[in-house]
């Protein structure tokens, strides 16, 4: 009997483990206004967030991690020209909010169409945590993001 838990709880953890660092995706929904006073420039559309204000406006997303190390983070954003243009950078910081690891920010490229905004410069300590913040110009969208938790 003891043999049989003991096969069925490591077979659980071969099965099961692989899944814990997989990728993860959250709609830019998930996300919140890095100054709240802007919350009513960002509106949401099937779950994107848009803004709808005449000056730029900062959105930031908290990203819950499992693991220590580098994390690359894709933000899937659209804007309608480089004066409508998204630019995020992710961020890792330690538990007690005094180091940060990252934060290159990155613009699309390409415009009219959603485009993927790749971000591979922050690393996570043991006890850290992971965000990501665009800045979004009048008029673009952050649809989602992807990353390795």
């Amino acid at each position: 009997m003891m043999k049989k838990r003991l096969t069925q709880a490591f077979l659980t953890m071969v099965v099961l483990a692989p899944f814990a660092v997989m990728a993860r995706a959250v709609p830019a929904s998930s996300g919140r206004p890095a100054v709240w006073a802007d919350g009513a420039c960002f509106l949401m559309t099937y779950s994107t967030m848009y803004n709808g204000c005449t000056a730029r406006k900062s959105f930031e997303f908290p990203l819950p991690v499992d693991t220590v190390g580098n994390k690359t983070a894709y933000v899937a954003a659209q804007g309608a020209s480089s004066a409508n243009s998204v630019g995020c950078a992710e961020v890792g910081m330690n538990r007690e909010g005094t180091l940060v690891y990252g934060g290159a920010r990155k613009w699309l490229t390409s415009f009219g169409t959603p485009q993927i905004i790749t971000l591979t410069d922050a690393y996570i300590p043991a006890g850290g945590y992971l965000y990501v913040n665009c800045s979004v110009d009048p008029s673009a969208f952050v649809i989602s993001i992807d990353y390795n938790a």
